[in-house]
């Protein structure tokens, strides 16, 4: 079992996405993750052509049945002395299997979003989840699209800030964080008697064009989520703190979608539907979230439970990899996850 866990673990942080195959092939793929097992036997002490009983993989893009059907096929043709079991699925799962014995919801909001329910019975409807053209709202990068169009907008008369909040300290820090350079304009006006000198500076707001075109990084524009941030954290900077409030509603407005879709046991059960909380702008800026959060969940007839991991969300993977070859493995949950927060609908 000890082997099993070592496996799991070091796959996470290598191969997490099935989209990653894109990039270097099913083939790369397939070797990458048979070259992790040999290395995790290696170290848990097992020998080489020792057979696994179950291998787990929760991965990004892992909802797509043909390309688990891909991969597990690959895997057993050119390594079939592996593992007896295969489990691919979504890394949402895994995150969710870690947390709680018997399903429940995930929510994570980092650089994109996401939200998706995994019920007793194995159904999984999903909200969001669609990428920053689709969605993403509540996410790193949403809130920093936001900070910049808001100002951007304003700064060309196309629309006023919410609630006419003042743009000065979010357009500094948008500026900052895109070095966006300010031109200084001199003129000089001469006549008989006098020299009139004056001048003025302008911003160079086109500069902010390569990161938003030609050099797109999702990651490095949700970057300016974290100033953002430490903005609103150092300066309560009205219009900083109304941005984290509304992606607090967008993230609730997902969990409120789901909430028809969640098996009764979960939202009967002691606090309600739990959810664990995933990514580093939904655990790392709450506070700055709450608000807006609990604003969306008062539509709502359910209480919720909110939880972040303590552990890597591998062990997910290892739990419904160990379930599916028919294997009951003796779990602590509570050493797995810490509350976060509780909402009581009465």
């Amino acid at each position: 079992m000890m082997c099993m866990s070592v496996i799991i673990m070091m796959l996470t942080p290598s191969l997490h996405s099935l989209h990653a195959c894109q990039a270097v092939g099913f083939d790369g793929a397939v070797e990458t993750i048979h070259s992790m097992v040999s290395e995790a036997k290696k170290k848990a002490g097992v020998p080489e052509s020792h057979l696994l009983e179950s291998l787990g993989m929760c991965l990004s893009g892992g909802e797509q049945t043909q390309a688990q059907e891909r991969i597990i096929s690959q895997l057993k043709e050119r390594y079939p002395n592996t593992t007896r079991h295969y489990l691919v699925r979504t890394d949402t799962f895994g995150s969710i299997a870690t947390a709680f014995p018997k399903g429940g919801m995930v929510l994570i909001s980092g650089t994109g979003s996401n939200c998706q329910v995994l019920n007793p019975s194995g159904d999984s409807p999903r909200c969001g989840g669609w990428g920053h053209m689709l969605g993403d709202e509540g996410s790193g990068y949403s809130i920093a699209h936001k900070a910049i169009k808001i100002v951007y907008d304003a700064e060309d008369g196309m629309a006023d800030p919410p609630h006419e909040y003042d743009i000065a300290l979010v357009k500094k820090a948008v500026y900052q964080y895109f070095n966006v350079k300010c031109l200084t304009i001199v003129c000089v006006c001469v006549c008989v008697c006098y020299t009139v000198h004056c001048s003025t500076q302008m911003t160079n707001r086109f500069d902010i064009l390569n990161y938003i075109y030609e050099d797109f990084k999702k990651c490095h524009i949700a970057g300016l989520c974290k100033t953002l941030a430490d903005l609103a954290v150092s300066t309560k900077d009205p219009l900083c703190c109304h941005i984290f409030h509304q992606a607090g509603a967008d993230l609730a407005r997902h969990v409120k979608a789901l909430i028809p879709k969640a098996d009764k046991s979960l939202l009967e059960q002691k606090g309600g539907i739990h959810i664990v909380a995933v990514g580093s702008v939904l655990t790392k800026a709450w506070d700055l979230l709450k608000d807006g959060f609990v604003e969306v969940l008062r539509e709502t007839d359910v209480s919720v439970t909110m939880v972040k991991l303590k552990v890597s969300s591998a062990i997910g993977a290892l739990l419904l990899g160990a379930e599916s070859a028919g294997l009951a493995l003796p779990v602590d949950y509570s050493t797995h996850s810490t509350l976060m927060y509780e909402y009581d609908k009465c």
